[in-house]
């Protein structure tokens, strides 16, 4: 079964990660995967770094990120517009509950046409911090809802599935189309309780897979507890058929991404 693993990072984006992330990979038949750059530091530097550490590299693609607090937001726009239009990135993610901002604030508006512009998805990190649960308020999926409402051609994956409230995640945004969910953490045992248990996460993912809603396979690797082979292994337990899982695994990152015919 050919596998994308839409949701990585490299952290730091040294060679050593993204060479020992090609041995994961390897391992565990993963064909392509998505690297998630982090908004920090400002001005895309880090953004600028794993595209030079992964230059070349033809199954491993580049998420580009936005900090509307820090970065030169018009400099930011230009440089992810010109990113997009030379292929070298493959989506926008923002930050909000790692970031004091909500989905809804207006200086996000020009970045998520830029994804519609070029067609490629909005990322949305969704959950609590170990440490400080407050910080969900900032990512609850109300905002997602809204934005997905007002922007119907945005391509939204919600990320981690608002894991603490899963059942809320599904009820609130089910209607929109232009959302899918990744698995990206849901395999993590802390992610797991927080979220009622592992059979609660499975039978929400069943629930979203059957109900016809796009599950988009990711692991949120090398994060502590997620593991490229604890999320095959939850994926492969869902009580779903092999199309589904199929979809999940490959098809759906597939075609959202834009990645291979």
């Amino acid at each position: 079964m050919r596998i994308i693993d839409a949701h990585m990072h490299t952290i730091g984006h040294r060679k050593l990660k993204a060479s020992k992330y090609s041995k994961e990979m390897k391992k565990y038949g993963v064909d392509y995967a998505i690297d998630i750059t982090d908004n920090k530091p400002s001005n895309g530097k880090d953004l600028d770094l794993a595209l030079k550490v992964l230059k070349g590299n033809k199954r491993v693609f580049v998420i580009g990120s936005v900090d509307i607090l820090l970065d030169d937001l018009n400099y930011m726009h230009k440089k992810l517009d010109n990113l997009f239009k030379r292929n070298k990135i493959r989506g926008i993610k923002i930050f909000p509950g790692h970031d004091p901002i909500y989905p809804t604030d207006e200086r996000l508006i020009p970045f998520y046409k830029l994804c519609i512009k070029h067609n490629y998805p909005l990322i949305v990190h969704t959950g609590v911090n170990e440490r400080h649960p407050e910080v969900a308020k900032y990512n609850d999926p109300k905002y997602i809802a809204k934005i997905a409402k007002k922007y119907p051609k945005l391509k939204i994956i919600i990320a981690h599935y608002f894991f603490q409230k899963m059942d809320y995640c599904y009820k609130i945004t089910k209607k929109y189309k232009n959302i899918s969910f990744d698995t990206s953490g849901l395999a993590d045992r802390w992610v797991q309780k927080m979220a009622g248990g592992r059979e609660k996460v499975k039978k929400i993912l069943e629930k979203t897979v059957k109900d016809g809603k796009k599950v988009i396979f990711g692991t949120d690797w090398p994060c502590p507890g997620c593991t490229v082979e604890g999320h095959i292994e939850l994926v492969n337990s869902l009580n779903i058929g092999k199309k589904e899982k199929e979809d999940i695994f490959f098809n759906n990152a597939n075609k959202i991404f834009k990645l291979k015919k």
